[in-house]
């Protein structure tokens, strides 16, 4: 019975907390992950992975996995991108996968951009059966894996110079045009603002990325971030540090390899309403780039 009452509890109660903090990467590392504008930014292609564990030290809490890849044409003109997306909580699962098409339209002779991006895909949500203990023929149950797969996409747009960048995103269109009534979901992002500005040097602080963010979540207040992000020596390393309005901190440290190959580690508190109940959340993130 125990994984049925977690099961209902996530479903019904926590999830939003699983989406008042996001993946980190979405923030410096893979930017294309929050907002469809930034794929294939630059010619060639890139890959991310990423696990993220949330509320650990807690049964059945919830685990994030997610892989894309962004291609750049050669034109700079046109991005294209893939996206697969996997949230497990107790034995509720919900995986998401995307394909996108991005047009970066070049401002001043190609040094400024407008960036336009359109995601389109499935959402599929279920109870895994494997994982309940308790009475398996509940109608809830069994109402919840009759529905069908999810058709959903997102917008997002962006303005970029050399170094600063400005970019919001509509996440979740079915929700945002009202075509989604029917779903009862709390964790979902709603809206998605941003604005970065990068500082180059040539110092041993190669550069310095401060951003400001404010995130929308269904059927929660809108969350505000502020980050900044250090590269150091010849870029080799990262170093970045993101509060969270719902008074939580994410820290993070990576390295990149010949510019081809970068590993980021970030920790986050845990938010105030979650302090007494688990250790936080981990995050792996991983980057491979192929330059034409």
């Amino acid at each position: 019975m125990r994984y049925y009452i977690v099961a209902l509890l996530f479903l019904l109660i926590t999830p939003a907390f699983a989406q008042l903090n996001p993946m980190g990467s979405i923030y410096y590392q893979n930017q294309f992950l929050a907002n469809p504008a930034m794929a294939g930014l630059e010619k060639g292609l890139n890959l991310n992975a990423a696990f993220k564990a949330q509320w650990a030290g807690v049964e059945g809490a919830p685990k994030i996995q997610y892989l894309t890849g962004d291609y750049g044409l050669a034109n700079n003109k046109v991005g294209l991108g893939l996206l697969f997306y996997n949230e497990t909580a107790g034995a509720i699962n919900r995986t998401r996968a995307t394909v996108t098409y991005a047009y970066h339209l070049p401002l001043n002779g190609g040094t400024n951009f407008l960036d336009f991006g359109l995601s389109a895909g499935v959402m599929n949500e279920s109870v895994d059966f494997n994982k309940v203990k308790g009475d398996l023929d509940d109608d809830v149950l069994n109402s919840f894996n009759d529905r069908k797969l999810y058709l959903d996409g997102d917008f997002g747009a962006a303005y970029r110079t050399d170094k600063l960048t400005l970019q919001a995103a509509l996440p979740n269109l079915k929700r945002f045009f009202k075509r989604d009534v029917l779903r009862n979901v709390v964790d979902r992002s709603t809206y998605f603002i941003a604005a970065g500005y990068k500082f180059t040097t040539d110092k041993l602080i190669n550069s310095i990325e401060p951003k400001l963010v404010y995130r929308g979540v269904q059927n929660y207040d809108g969350i505000f971030d502020a980050g900044v992000n250090f590269q150091l020596l010849d870029n080799k390393l990262m170093l970045n540090g993101i509060y969270h309005s719902t008074n939580s901190f994410t820290a993070g440290f990576g390295t990149n390899y010949k510019n081809q190959f970068s590993l980021l580690f970030q920790y986050t508190t845990n938010t105030s309403k979650m302090l007494n109940y688990s250790n936080g959340e981990f995050e792996l993130g991983l980057k491979y780039s192929i330059k034409n």
